[in-house]
This record gives C-alpha cells, structure tokens and sequence, in this order.
C-alpha cells in the first residue's frame, strides 16, 4: 500500500543482511497493511538473491485471553501464545516489516508480549462481541501508546497514550499528565492491534526535528493518523 514518507528517517530499508535464523519478524496483513503477522526465519537460503525458509505462526484460539470466538471470525491475534505453523519458502523481502521480540514456552510456545518501551496501536472501538459482521468504521479506528509496564497476568499491562506533533507526518510524544496512563487487563489483550516500529529523534537530523519525540514508521502506522496536524497560529 502507498504510504507517505516520514520526515527524518528512513524506514522500510532493512537488508538482505537483516534476516538471520532464528528471528521472529512481523509481516503486513491483507486487511489494512498492518504488520499483523508473525513469521518465524527457520533458514536464511539466500541473501542475493533473498530468500528464507519461514514457518509463520498461527494460533488456534484465545483461550489465554478468555475470548474464544476471536480467531474464527477471522480477527488476528497479535500477543500471547503461539504455535509454528508450516513451513514455506520466500522471496518477498517487502513483506516483512521488523524483528518481533519473543520467548519460548512449554510445548513449543512461542510466547510474544509488548514490552516497556514499544509503541502499539490499539483498537478504539474494541469488543470482545466483535463478529464477522463488525463494520469496518468500528473496526479500523485507533489510538497509539507507549508501553510504560511488564505484562502480568493477574493485572494486565501499563500504557501511556502519545499524541500527534503538530506538522509532521508521523512523529509522536507521550502525553505527560499521568492521570493518562491505564491499564489494560488480561481479557483486553486483543484490543492490541499492531506493534509500530519508531525511531527517537536526536534533534540533530534537521533544523526542526523535535529532540526525543518519536518519529513512527508510516507503513506501519494507521492512514488517520498520518494526517499533518497544522501547528498552532504562531508557531513556525
């Protein structure tokens, strides 16, 4: 899908190089082009030309999140617990969008949580009653937040929203008050869209790159929200 270019840095560039066995990467979805796959790099067959033997993970329910009619009214789960599915070969190197963090558990698990530090989008409108007959006008609508807080089962996970910069296309800052950060429980995970890969700004890339917002990846963040907000009366 065409996305517009973010103002400092350069995403999407990732070499042949980048692929080593063992990795999980995201991949984009048919839906709206967000990373919303996981493949898992069994071998790296080739790096010119690129081509890898991938497993692409799959999950059969939700059952660790309580919210079993997820998967087969045919929603993508994003975290939690998954399985390796069968294995493939490709040569599509601009499937893939970045290196996903995971870790094993029991019986061949491969578990995958947002971590302190990540940006994710979540669903705004998200249900667990969401069925195959949701409109999209419900489905598609998001907001982005930092992870500020571990996973725990009991409790959920902490996140703080982070807001458009004025003029700029996808650069970000977390919202100070932290009367903003809240919790999303256990039987909320799903509402976890996508992880969206980011890049702190130093403030020496341009004249007017805001020092340590967060300039997100275009390809990977929601099209509504790539919209240039105009800077305030004033302000240049």
């Amino acid at each position: 899908m065409p996305v517009p270019e973010a103002d400092f840095y350069a995403f999407g560039d990732h070499s042949e190089a980048s692929f080593q066995n063992g990795q999980v990467w995201a991949a984009y979805d048919e839906e709206d082009g967000m990373p919303r796959y996981y493949a898992l790099i069994q071998k790296v067959l080739s790096t010119h030309p690129f081509k890898v033997k991938l497993a692409y993970l799959k999950v059969e329910d939700c059952s660790d999140f309580r919210a079993s009619n997820w998967i087969s009214n045919g929603y993508s789960k994003t975290c939690g617990n998954f399985m390796v599915g069968a294995s493939k070969n490709t040569d599509q190197l601009n499937t893939f969008s970045h290196i996903v963090a995971w870790e094993k558990g029991p019986g061949g698990i491969i578990r995958i949580f947002p971590r302190i530090g990540d940006i994710w989008a979540l669903y705004q409108n998200w249900s667990p009653d969401w069925n195959m007959f949701t409109h999209d006008d419900t489905i598609y609508k998001y907001e982005l937040v930092l992870i500020i807080g571990r996973y725990n089962p009991s409790k959920g996970i902490s996140v703080m929203p982070i807001v458009k910069v004025p003029g700029f296309v996808s650069v970000f800052k977390p919202l100070v008050d932290p009367t903003k950060r809240k919790m999303i429980p256990k039987e909320e995970m799903l509402r976890f869209s996508h992880q969206v890969p980011f890049h702190v700004l130093t403030g020496n890339e341009a004249k007017n790159s805001p020092k340590g917002c967060y300039e997100l990846d275009p390809g990977s963040t929601p099209k509504e929200l790539l919209q240039v907000v105009p800077q305030p009366d004033g302000v240049k």
